[in-house]
């Protein structure tokens, strides 16, 4: 979702019923651990982290403070680095990985390292909002430590809006008719409609309503936006005024192209998820992987992922920020967000189902 122009995703070629974490990879577990710092770090790490400016930022100030060689790989969907994790993991010593796919690695497979977090001195830093949601937490053991807070938005034109739009329906009002876009994802577009039609978007009750809705909003949009910078662009160069758009895209509209944007979250709701640093099974490199956690989630190191990209870090970084961009960060007491848990099979088949209708009507 970060990664700016990156390829396509891999396609799932791996071995039927093959678990990962196999394949030569180092013995040592982040649970050997007695005491921090970890003993015996590694000197090479390799990250796949799609935030690729903050990535960029990591690799020259981590290898600087612990005098450790970084190699990034950047990716454009979870089955990349997930197929590498089926068919064996020897490479990869740490992960960005979304909250739903942490879940499918540690539900029914064993892919990834318990992490000792209790003895980790950033954990602290943890925001509570991520922290509690215990979706990386299975058997009393910790399989993530939170990076970001992602949160999916209704980005607004300031200029043509008096105020934060209150709810989804102005993505369904005709006066904005071809001023307003909806994002090319089956997901999240069907989650929005779950939203306006007053359902739960993680188990809807009425898939017909949530397809009969999204027909009948096609017809008003400007079009469907399916690249990221291509959303941006869209709401920078004012062809469109209100749509879904990431907070870190609505960041860089607004702050980096001077765009009159903003984001909020309409009285029905609005879904959030964390993309967490995990370590998979068969990494070479775990101790250096736990220190880089460690290090990544101090403040200053943190809030170079808002300063770079506008993604909300899991750490509080209000004391790294102008008054400016601790207002863009602020998000109110009253929004009513809705964690992004991972989808039953029949509700992420019925939303496919229902985007290819929509796609095609």
């Amino acid at each position: 979702m970060k990664a700016a122009g990156a390829g396509m995703a891999a396609s799932l070629s791996t071995i039927a019923g093959c678990l990962g974490g196999g394949g030569g990879g180092s013995e040592k577990s982040p649970m050997d651990i007695e005491s921090w710092p970890p003993q015996d770090l590694e000197k090479k790490l390799v990250t796949w982290n799609w935030y690729d400016d903050w990535a960029t930022y990591a690799k020259k100030q981590f290898s600087k403070d612990f005098d450790v060689s970084i190699t990034n790989s950047g990716f454009s969907s979870p089955n990349q680095w997930y197929s590498k994790l089926q068919a064996g993991n020897s490479e990869i010593d740490n992960i960005s990985a979304t909250a739903n796919w942490v879940e499918r690695s540690i539900d029914g497979n064993d892919f990834l390292h318990p992490l000792p977090v209790d003895k980790m001195p950033a954990w602290k830093n943890i925001t509570k909002r991520v922290k509690d949601v215990g979706t990386y937490q299975k058997d009393g053991k910790t399989y993530g430590v939170p990076e970001s807070i992602v949160l999916y938005p209704l980005t607004y034109n300031t200029d043509h809006f008096d105020s934060a739009p209150s709810s989804w329906d102005v993505l369904w009002d005709d006066a904005n008719k071809g001023k307003i876009t909806m994002w090319d994802n089956s997901t999240v577009s069907c989650q929005i409609a779950a939203l306006y039609t007053g359902q739960d978007p993680i188990n809807p009750s009425d898939f017909k309503e949530i397809e009969e809705v999204l027909k009948q909003q096609k017809p008003l949009l400007k079009t469907y936006w399916g690249d990221y910078q291509q959303g941006m662009s869209m709401f920078v160069n004012g062809e469109v005024v209100a749509g879904p758009l990431t907070m870190g895209r609505t960041y860089m509209g607004k702050f980096q192209q001077n765009a009159p944007l903003n984001y909020t979250a309409p009285k029905e709701g609005a879904l959030f998820t964390s993309d967490l640093f995990v370590i998979p099974k068969g990494a070479p490199h775990p101790m250096a992987s736990l220190q880089f956690i460690n290090w990544a989630s101090q403040k200053k190191h943190a809030a170079k992922l808002f300063t770079e990209m506008g993604y909300m870090p899991a750490v509080n970084i209000n004391d790294e920020l102008s008054k400016e961009q601790q207002e863009f960060t602020k998000w109110s007491d009253s929004w009513k967000l809705v964690f992004q848990k991972q989808l039953s099979q029949k509700v992420r088949d019925k939303y496919s189902e229902i985007w290819t209708a929509v796609k095609s009507a």
